[in-house]
């Protein structure tokens, strides 16, 4: 399979929360949602506090968050460092959907991936 290496028709990575404030609207009220959904289960909520206090999740996680951030605060300005940034974004987003589906929280993952693609996919 040969590898895609075409310029970059636009730039993915340009909108972040930072460079677009509407996004915090429904992202806040996405997360206040998904709080109460679960924390009002005792089933989810179990699940949830499991997940962090297991210490294999917590350094993995922790891994991620510090590669996530080396990637999207890279300061180069060429093709690969938008690939690397736009590749970072989607691993995230797919690990929230992993999550969210280890919650068991069916219509979640359609509603993030709708405000994400929406507000910060120009």
């Amino acid at each position: 399979m040969s590898q895609y290496k075409g310029k970059l028709t636009t730039k993915h990575v340009d909108q972040n929360i930072s460079t677009n404030p509407s996004v915090m609207l429904p992202l806040v009220g996405f997360l206040a949602t998904t709080a109460v959904i679960v924390f009002k289960d005792e089933e989810r909520k179990k699940l949830l506090l499991g997940l962090l206090k297991n210490k294999q999740f917590m350094i993995t996680l922790l891994g991620i968050i510090a590669f996530s951030t080396w990637q999207l605060n890279s300061k180069d300005d060429d093709e690969e460092t938008d690939r690397r940034k736009r590749a970072t974004r989607e691993a995230i987003l797919g690990l929230t959907i992993a999550l969210l589906a280890y919650l068991d929280l069916k219509a979640a993952p359609f509603f993030i991936i709708w405000i994400v693609s929406y507000y910060l996919d120009k």
